[in-house]
């Protein structure tokens, strides 16, 4: 004898366990880094390339305009000091000086501007920085809610599954094979409730005789429209 009441709680527990299986499949899928952490942490990588190689060109520049300046005061020195007398010399020196002055400014105006670059692109840097962090910081909490609901559902999942397996032993063999046929065809669903007189897997209206077979709940009776097997409290 089949207790179709037996069959449709082991539904119930099937039903259990596959929800909890596409819930853990989805968690998988997310215990990765998203496109937004992804897309920021690229923002601020950029950004600080740009940082990195203004900062070496400033100090390329610094390093430039103080040698200029050094050697524009060497001449600067020997012009002034007394040294040198010949009047040739003296207007070669005066020329040298100015060329390096005039060079000197060019090379300051550059740093002047690279100098306003970096500050601007510092202030960039420091919103990146801060836009990571925050965003890490989320993607951080989110994956720590995900990873403790993955190891609840697996704690469900340890306790479903002997509860399922002792109430399969409890169906009698050719009812449990055709109710694992019929949950490979109809998507997890073997058993279909009767209220009113109709399927509710497929809501066509039932003869009145398979209704009341049905009734019963003491053999196997199957939808003449779905094949899923009836149950009604």
């Amino acid at each position: 004898m089949v207790n179709v009441a037996d069959l449709y709680t082991l539904q119930e527990f099937d039903l259990a366990v596959d929800m909890r299986k596409l819930r853990l499949a989805d968690i998988e899928a997310h215990l990765t880094e998203t496109e937004e952490l992804q897309a920021t942490r690229a923002a601020f990588q950029e950004v600080d390339q740009k940082l990195r190689e203004l900062s070496a060109s400033q100090k390329e520049l610094e390093w430039e305009t103080g040698e200029i300046r050094a050697k524009a005061a060497v001449i600067e020195k020997k012009l002034y000091g007394g040294t040198v007398r010949q009047a040739k010399e003296l207007e070669d020196l005066q020329k040298d000086l100015e060329a390096l002055r005039r060079h000197a400014g060019a090379e300051e105006d550059k740093l002047l501007e690279i100098m306003e670059e970096v500050d601007a692109t510092q202030k960039l840097w420091e919103k990146a920085k801060a836009d990571i962090g925050a965003t890490q910081g989320k993607w951080e909490r989110e994956q720590a809610e995900l990873l403790k609901e993955q190891v609840a559902i697996n704690a469900e999942l340890a306790d479903l599954h002997p509860r399922r397996q002792a109430q399969a032993a409890e169906i009698d063999g050719s009812a449990l094979s055709l109710y694992e046929i019929l949950r490979t065809r109809r998507q997890g669903n073997a058993i279909a409730r009767v209220e009113r007189g109709m399927c509710q897997g497929c809501r066509i209206t039932l003869p009145m005789s398979l209704v009341q077979k049905a009734r019963s709940g003491l053999e196997v009776v199957q939808c003449v429209s779905c094949e899923r097997i009836l149950f009604m409290n």
